[in-house]
């Protein structure tokens, strides 16, 4: 079943409320923790993986990526 706008909203209402919450009710930034609220409940959706996404350095591409070629031990198994 898919996500509807209405469903994702009401996610991100949840969330930033918790997060205002969490910070103690601070008052003027309504904004501030919807918009963190937000990217948070896309990152969930697109099914981004932080822990993933932290292993690998910006300069290390994956070995399969054809940025650097087959990683050299593919080569050695013969894998390319």
């Amino acid at each position: 079943m898919s996500q509807t706008p209405q469903d994702t909203t009401e996610q991100v209402r949840q969330l930033a409320n918790e997060l205002w919450e969490e910070a103690g009710q601070p008052e003027g930034r309504s904004e501030y923790f919807w918009h963190m609220a937000e990217r948070q409940v896309q990152e969930r959706l697109r099914g981004y993986d932080k822990t993933l996404a932290d292993t690998f350095p910006a300069s290390d591409a994956p070995a399969n990526s054809g940025i650097t070629g087959p990683h050299e031990d593919a080569k050695r198994e013969g894998i390319s």
